[in-house]
């Protein structure tokens, strides 16, 4: 299995862990000290930032994926009776996917750059080949 292939997974898994807590009776929520708008915004930018690196030319779509997912994953509290859906809440998550989507897209186009100035390591002479002179004279 390919690096690029545990990230897809790992995002696949990151976006069915959003479903079951969101969509999970109200006891079974991860409790944290921060504000609960936070850790909405928090979760789903942690997913969008792994679906940018798992699907790196793919961007755009994902965009448009992951706001619709966040707004359908919020309707679909209307079917657990401790839940309530809330525009605002759909709005938060999907503010939270595209910063984690934007800061996903960001660090490969820094580690691209990065490897861009990298050094390129310089070849070792072959043993037997002759130097040959670019000089005119």
């Amino acid at each position: 299995m390919t690096f690029r292939s545990l990230l897809r997974a790992a995002a696949w898994a990151a976006l069915l862990v959003l479903v079951f807590v969101t969509v999970s009776p109200i006891g079974w929520r991860p409790h944290t000290v921060t504000d609960v708008s936070l850790d909405r915004a928090g979760a789903f930018a942690l997913a969008g930032a792994i679906f940018a690196i798992a699907y790196p030319r793919r961007w755009i779509s994902l965009a448009l994926f992951l706001v619709a997912a966040a707004m359908f994953i919020e309707m679909m509290q209307w079917l657990s009776p401790t839940r309530h859906a809330e525009i605002s809440d759909a709005v938060v998550k999907s503010i939270g996917s595209l910063v984690g989507l934007s800061l996903g897209k960001l660090a490969l186009v820094a580690r691209r750059r990065w490897r861009a100035e990298a050094p390129l390591p310089t070849p070792l002479p072959r043993p037997g080949a002759r130097e040959i002179s670019r000089d005119a004279s």
